[in-house]
Order: structure tokens, then C-alpha cells, then sequence
């Protein structure tokens, strides 16, 4: 196989995941449209996994992330009070994943950082 074949399929792969995350493969709760009132969040450390779910539930917001890429990440614990980007940027600090707010969809997205 070339590397052309490689990086092309990479490319799918990563388009195909891409489009897999907005048509809701993982959507949870309904959306805050971008949401800059600050929340009391309790969010332990733990696996992505389940402290996203958790982390969408108590920001009362909506983030869409593929399970295959969060799987295995260990999030970091966010206690207190603030804007629900700013926590989920501080969450996956250190960690493979970033995320960005789509305006669109009114839904904070979950990718993989490429490095």
C-alpha cells in the first residue's frame, strides 16, 4: 500500500468520523446555545466516557463526541463555578481531545487533537 493510499483513507476516516459525530452518533440533552452563564459543575476525574455524559447533565448543555475516540482518555475534575467552554477546555487539558463550540447546532463538539 503507498503512502498516498494511507493518507488518503486517513483522510476518509477522519471526514467519515467528522460527519458520524453531527448527524448525533453520541448526542446528549438537548443544547444551551452556547452557553456563557457560569455553572456550578462537580465533575470528578475519571473516564471520558462517563464525565462528558455527567458534564453535559450538570452544564445542562449539548456534546457531541464519537466513542471510539474518547474511549481510554481520563478526563481531569473541574469543581466550581464557571462558563461551560472554559470547563470543558479545562476537563481535556492535558488529554488527546479539544473541543469547539458549533454555533450551528448550539452544541459543544469533542475531536481528537492531531499532533
Amino acid at each position: 500500500m503507498s503512502l498516498a493510499s494511507v493518507v488518503g483513507m486517513r483522510a476518509n476516516l477522519r471526514t467519515a468520523a467528522f460527519r458520524l459525530v453531527f448527524v448525533g452518533l453520541c448526542t446528549l440533552l438537548l443544547a444551551g446555545c452556547g452557553v456563557k452563564e457560569e455553572r456550578s459543575l462537580n465533575i470528578p476525574q475519571g473516564s471520558a466516557t462517563l464525565t462528558l455524559r455527567e458534564f453535559a447533565r450538570q452544564a445542562d448543555v449539548e456534546i457531541l463526541f464519537d466513542l471510539q475516540i474518547v474511549r481510554g482518555v481520563e478526563t481531569n475534575a473541574v469543581n466550581g463555578k464557571y462558563e461551560p467552554g472554559s470547563a470543558l477546555r479545562m476537563m481535556l487539558e492535558d488529554t488527546r481531545l479539544g473541543v469547539d463550540f458549533e454555533k450551528e447546532s448550539g452544541a459543544y463538539a469533542v475531536y481528537r487533537k492531531e499532533f
